[in-house]
């Protein structure tokens, strides 16, 4: 048959599901299982040959270092310590200098994986349905046309053709000089109030008829964004690019030691990825770090599988969504087996996995390890189940610490009513 009973040394590295290994009290092998283990079993029958797996060198998939040497299980195979490397190495140009690969097992993203982005209490969420330019506009806009209302009714009092002394005109009993404009009036429009005495003239008159559709529009407006804004979740996400995550600041990242990522940034020498090799931190495997990285908040960078699997698996434990992948890819790797330079075994296995990849087998793995996931693609804030929210006092924190001021300046002994009229 095809191996004639060969026997090999297969380099192999823990990736869930992919690999496990049980370890004994003094650290030896004892167990491996999982789907490449499988695989192994089923190719083994198919090509008769026996295989022992080897543990991954340093622990590493494999890098290549400055001075050409090489780590890992990359560097197994590179040195032919081994026949084989048991795992889904992406194909990079630098490693096929020195290893060569079987075909594609499949296709993949390399992206950022980070906790999932939460709704936050914002005290200043009631000023949220305009942008700060209309509030800055607005504040003008009514500046503005108080000055101008009151430069107007002084000018009408001085120099219009009805005088001061002329201009009495009687309002419920009460003698009243011939009103064209108050300031208050402006205030009490905006907070959708009637002014007990409106403009007599008809300049005040067409002057606050101008303002009273403007403050029909303005406030229909802030009332439906507002109402949307409190009863429909709505998330910020801070981050959905490497460019996002080095600008926003407030979530530190971590790459995978070893793998093509950390290869990659290693090798860059300027630029962003520069920034994320350089103000990153390693870990071993994301799927050892998952439930660190919800409580420390902070991001890994790796296969979108990796991802998925964790998300299924953490759906499935707890029923929530707390993990969230960022929307902008960082590469797109082809996965395979690693063999030394112009292996004799190649053609062989690559027979073997094609046809596993014809009849769907690693599609089906990858979709039932990740089924659960599904549930948490959304947008955070759009769940399944998330539609409308219960407001708390929280919601509206900074309304009431605005009235509180207010109150307090009311009752202050210096406080006047400003444009106030007595009796």
């Amino acid at each position: 048959m095809a191996l004639s009973g060969k026997h090999l040394l297969v380099a192999a590295g823990v990736w869930d599901p992919w690999v496990l290994m049980e370890h004994d009290q003094q650290g030896c092998l004892v167990k491996s299982t999982g789907i490449f283990v499988d695989f192994m079993d089923t190719f083994s029958h198919k090509l008769n040959f026996t295989y022992s797996l080897v543990e991954a060198a340093e622990g590493e998939w494999g890098r290549i270092l400055p001075n050409g040497s090489t780590t890992g299980m990359i560097g197994q195979c590179h040195r032919k310590e081994v026949d084989m490397a048991l795992g889904q190495f992406s194909i990079t140009y630098p490693r096929s200098l020195l290893i060569d690969f079987s075909v594609p097992v499949y296709i993949d993203n390399e992206g950022i994986f980070l906790p999932r982005p939460a709704r936050e209490r914002d005290l200043t969420g009631f000023v949220k349905p305009f942008a700060w330019q209309v509030w800055i506009a607005l504040t003008v806009a009514v500046v503005g046309s108080m000055v101008l209302g009151v430069a107007m009714r002084w000018f009408v009092q001085q120099w219009g053709p009805v005088r001061l002394e002329y201009g009495l005109q009687e309002f419920r009993g009460k003698i009243w000089p011939l009103l064209t404009f108050e300031p208050v009036w402006l205030i009490r429009l905006l907070l959708l109030q009637g002014a007990e005495l409106p403009p007599m003239m008809l300049t005040g008159q067409l002057f606050m008829g101008t303002w009273m559709i403007a403050t029909l529009i303005l406030s229909s407006a802030y009332q439906g964004v507002l109402t949307s804004l409190l009863a429909i979740p709505k998330v910020e996400i801070p981050v959905d690019s490497l460019q996002d995550l080095v600008d926003y600041g407030k979530i530190p990242w971590a790459n995978e030691r070893g793998t093509s990522l950390h290869q990659f940034f290693g090798d860059t020498k300027s630029g962003i990825y520069k920034v994320i090799n350089d103000k990153g931190f390693l870990i071993t495997a994301s799927y050892d770090e998952r439930h660190r990285m919800k409580v420390e908040k902070f991001a890994i960078l790796c296969d979108f599988f990796s991802m998925k699997k964790i998300m299924s698996d953490d759906y499935s434990e707890t029923g929530q969504c707390n993990y969230y992948i960022a929307k902008e890819p960082i590469l797109v790797s082809s996965y395979a087996f690693a063999f030394p330079k112009k292996s004799s075994i190649i053609p062989h296995f690559n027979r073997l996995v094609t046809m596993l990849k014809e009849g769907g087998i690693v599609s089906r793995y990858i979709q039932d390890f990740t089924a659960n996931a599904t549930a948490c693609m959304m947008r955070p804030g759009k769940e399944d189940g998330v539609s409308t929210l219960v407001l708390s006092l929280d919601d509206f924190g900074g309304f009431f610490l605005l009235c509180l001021g207010v109150y307090f300046q009311n009752t202050s002994p210096d406080y006047t009513p400003a444009g106030g009229m007595g009796d």
